[in-house]
């Protein structure tokens, strides 16, 4: 049988962020393969280079676009030792394929199963991929024989996602995760927006597209049996697009009890949320909801192209979060072509005005991504397809952060912020995440612990003004780093 090796090409630095999420991505290949392809010989493993030993006939690697560099020199290894077909797959050579290093000899571009079948099957026919057979499957790019990229007709995204079996957690579930703790599951693919830092559409699609929910209970009814999990983590893009089958699917997992013993979490976005859609998450323990608010500003949230969401809609999510007893877990973005001092200060508002309702918060740098509308701004600072420094990372940004965002980070607000003041802003940033993280834990151990005649945390956020001492604090000390700037 024919033997696949399989990996996450991830910076150790980044991948250990991330191990509580198992990637998805390589148990779909390897279940679709089985139903659908005759099946294969999977072996999985962390660190790329180790599927050497187990001396695949092929092997397939997937990353992110700021891990380009680290993938290719893994291919490379794995090349150079074995002398096998390395395919790479993911977000970043959906986005940009006309850069494919030569350490790879094929892509699989967009939604990856029914391609990587098609491979494996042309695989067990021919013992090789040769162009003239793989120009005949939909959703690569491939070399020619003189070297040359070559991509073939565009693959339809699958609509019946009810056909696509289970990912293959007994292949990833232990290298990523344990038993007992997080497990996570995708219920949807595709997003109906275009926020000017997302990618996302490039890769699953513009269309939202869901299974059953039938399709979605079993599975979770199968993670619960098999796995036990403390939390389970919706990791669609967007969970909350169609709101009927939101609720619906909280009614049934509420009725089964599928919610008892098993906390939920999922991606949510401020403007599709409502009354009737916080109350039916929460009524599964879906108690956290990870939310893109990314400004405190209004001309910001414009500039980002966050479509329908305004401040009053976020105000509006908070809201319902306290009147739900739900937590909001926030990303805010910084470093926008235009933004000003008054924006940042109003993201730092915005969080110190609403500590009880946040249970943690991250102040990102703008990232660029291929094929966004950030992608375009960076072009005016000279990032291109021929220049992606700070943009895909080398091993040396991250030895020195600091060093990293004030020489090689694309930044793109140079005219209004210089990059020293905005490094102090996003270090400042940092403490407050440190803050909230501080909060939430004191939070839940007076939760824990309760009783005792003593008021808990909850209580002393909510009717204490602690926010507004700590909002003048902070905004006099911004005043004071660069009091000349402030003029």
């Amino acid at each position: 049988m024919v033997k696949i090796g399989l990996s996450l090409a991830c910076y150790p630095q980044t991948d250990a962020a991330w191990s509580y999420v198992p990637p998805l991505g390589l148990g779909y290949l390897s279940s679709y393969v089985k139903k659908y392809a005759g099946g294969a010989d999977f072996v999985v493993e962390r660190r790329p280079e180790a599927l050497i030993a187990h001396k695949p006939d092929f092997v397939g690697l997937t990353f992110v676009t700021f891990n380009y560099s680290y993938a290719a020199r893994e291919a490379r290894k794995i090349k150079d030792a074995l002398g096998c077909p390395v395919i790479c797959g993911g977000a970043h050579v959906s986005t940009m394929p006309s850069r494919l290093d030569s350490a790879f000899d094929l892509a699989v571009l967009g939604e990856g199963e029914e391609t990587f079948s098609d491979l494996v099957r042309l695989w067990k026919e021919r013992g090789a991929f040769r162009p003239e057979d793989l120009r005949k499957i939909p959703g690569l790019l491939f070399r020619r024989e003189d070297g040359s990229l070559e991509q073939s007709a565009k693959r339809q995204a699958i609509e019946d996602l009810d056909r696509i079996p289970y990912p293959d957690r007994e292949l990833i579930q232990d290298r990523w995760s344990s038993r007992g703790g997080l497990v996570n599951m995708m219920t949807s693919r595709g997003c109906p927006y275009d926020c000017s830092f997302c990618s996302t559409i490039h890769h699953w699609g513009r269309k939202f597209r869901h299974p059953s929910n039938e399709y979605v209970v079993r599975e979770i009814e199968e993670i619960r049996v098999r796995w036990e999990p403390s939390e389970i983590l919706i990791f669609d893009d967007l969970f909350n697009v169609d709101k009927k089958r939101v609720v619906e699917l909280c009614r049934v997992i509420r009725e089964r009890g599928l919610h008892e013993g098993t906390a939920f979490r999922c991606f949510v976005r401020a403007n599709l949320l409502d009354d009737e859609v916080v109350a039916a998450l929460a009524s599964i323990n879906n108690r956290v909801l990870n939310i893109g608010f990314e400004s405190g500003s209004e001309n910001m949230l414009a500039k980002l192209n966050k479509r329908g969401c305004h401040l009053s809609h976020n105000e509006e999510a908070l809201r319902l979060g306290r009147k739900h007893g739900a937590a909001y877990s926030s990303c805010f973005i910084m470093g926008t072509p235009g933004e000003t001092r008054e924006d940042i200060l109003a993201n730092f508002d915005f969080v110190l005005s609403n500590t009880d309702v946040f249970d943690n918060v991250s102040f990102a740098p703008l990232q660029v991504m291929p094929m966004t509308q950030v992608w375009e701004w960076a072009r005016e600072v000279g990032v291109n397809e021929d220049n992606l420094a700070g943009v895909v990372l080398e091993q040396e940004d991250f030895e020195d952060e600091k060093h990293f965002f004030m020489t090689k980070w694309p930044y793109l607000n140079q005219k209004n912020i210089p990059r020293d003041e905005f490094y102090v802003y996003y270090m400042i940033g940092k403490k407050l995440e440190k803050t909230i993280d501080e909060m939430t834990k004191l939070r839940r151990q007076i939760s824990v612990g309760g009783g005792n005649g003593h008021p808990d945390l909850k209580y002393i956020t909510e009717n204490v003004s602690f926010s507004s001492i700590t909002k003048e604090k902070v905004k006099r000390k911004l005043r004071s780093l660069m009091p000349s700037r402030h003029q």
